[in-house]
């Protein structure tokens, strides 16, 4: 893998001094960051906590596990969560859900922009919702700030009920925006994920993933429910955001809520990057204990979408330039998983075959099950999308690539 796209550092000496000028005090790419990585036999490629643990001038150093709101690297835990309820034949990834264990999805609908007085229309979805749509965001079940067809027809039915807000059954209760399977969308179809695996077991997804994940790997410092854990919002980060001189200051308040209504699969977890980088241990091990190697290597980490408008929506939406660029979606060298992006092409940071997703303070993580090596760049900035997190996050997947021997 050469040159390319954010630079590469050339030797352990020369990312260690980029890593080191990036988190001084009063440098503007984050307040501090937890830098982790391990082989398939459990070694440890890379350990460091560097920076600090808030923006203030008299933070004290970051710590390993120190807390941060992990956001959307909670849907790979869920999805491990709803991938063991197909292994035990509890649910099929192919079934209508509408018909079985999520009757909001009988009838779905989708909605439309028209010169109505009320500016949308809804229509019969033509196809099922499934957990495989779900989990791979071509569901048609999109985020509702920021889609002009959404806001339609949110500000016609109305806000949500004060006593029905912050559940995720209220919360993604809302029209599709493209009929299931025929596009590709960032939303909520992992929170109905979560909550298909809480009605499967009797249970809340929380209370699964204490039981199938948290306790198993030993993860006793990750919770929806911060307000509850008093011992770990004494660990908390205080996250950072990019000022309008580009430049570094305190992000005031937080950057999620604390009192939890209910366990959002698709973003809800706090946890710390030492808890985390177990799950993704454990995935790139010969013999995983949360999923069968079967299942991590076909179903997890494989390719899910054809060409078509899946494709193409994922590509203009997560590929960047690489997809503008390209004659073709496949071309793009990215696809989705059932656990997150599988980069099928190598591209200047990530060899092909890898799976890799984040979380919107700016976390990101890979695995690469063939390979068995797996890392986590855990950080709170925000916004999302910083062009200088993205950078150094990229050098640092680089620098493991080298350090694993690949």
């Amino acid at each position: 893998m050469g040159g390319g796209q954010g630079g590469q550092a050339e030797s352990a000496s020369e990312w260690e001094a980029i890593l080191a000028e990036a988190t001084k005090r009063e440098a503007d790419i984050a307040p501090g960051l937890v830098l982790l990585a391990v082989d398939k036999n459990g070694k440890s490629l890379y350990h460091k906590a560097c920076g600090f643990n808030s923006r203030l001038p008299d933070a004290p150093a970051i710590k390993d596990d120190d807390i941060m709101w992990i956001a959307s690297c909670t849907k790979l835990l869920t999805s491990v969560c709803a991938l063991r309820c197909v292994e035990r034949g509890q649910v099929d990834l192919d079934e209508d859900l509408g018909q079985s264990h999520l009757p909001e999805f009988k009838n779905p609908m989708v909605v439309t922009l028209d010169d109505s007085e009320k500016g949308y229309n809804l229509r019969p979805a033509k196809n099922p919702i499934t957990l495989r749509r779900l989990l791979t965001h071509t569901s048609g079940v999109a985020y509702e700030w920021g889609d002009s067809r959404l806001r339609a027809w949110r500000k016609d039915v109305g806000p949500i009920p004060d006593d029905k807000k912050g559940f995720m059954q209220h919360l993604y209760d809302i029209p599709l925006l493209f009929d299931p399977g025929e596009g590709w969308v960032y939303g909520g179809g992992i929170d109905w994920a979560g909550i298909l695996v809480g009605r499967l077991n009797n249970t809340t997804l929380g209370g699964y993933m204490e039981e199938h994940i948290f306790k198993p790997l030993g993860m006793k410092d990750t919770t929806f429910y911060l307000s509850t854990r008093p011992d770990l919002e004494k660990r908390l980060v205080r996250a950072g955001k990019r000022g309008p001189d580009g430049g570094m200051i305190p992000f005031e308040g937080m950057v999620f809520r604390a009192e939890a209504h209910d366990e959002s699969g698709g973003g809800g977890l706090w946890s710390c990057a030492t808890d985390y980088i177990k799950v993704l241990a454990d995935l790139i091990k010969d013999e995983p204990t949360l999923l069968k190697r079967d299942t991590v290597v076909n179903m997890l980490a494989k390719p899910q979408l054809k060409d078509g408008e899946a494709l193409k929506a994922l590509s203009k939406g997560r590929g960047g330039a690489v997809a503008a660029n390209a004659a073709n979606p496949s071309d793009a060298g990215i696809n989705y998983g059932l656990g997150g992006m599988v980069q099928v092409k190598t591209s200047a940071f990530l060899p092909g075959g890898t799976l890799s997703w984040g979380g919107l303070p700016n976390l990101k993580w890979f695995i690469h099950p063939e390979l068995g090596i797996a890392a986590m760049y855990a950080t709170q900035v925000m916004p999302s999308g910083d062009a200088k997190n993205l950078d150094l996050s990229r050098k640092y997947f680089k620098e493991i690539i080298r350090l694993s021997g690949n």
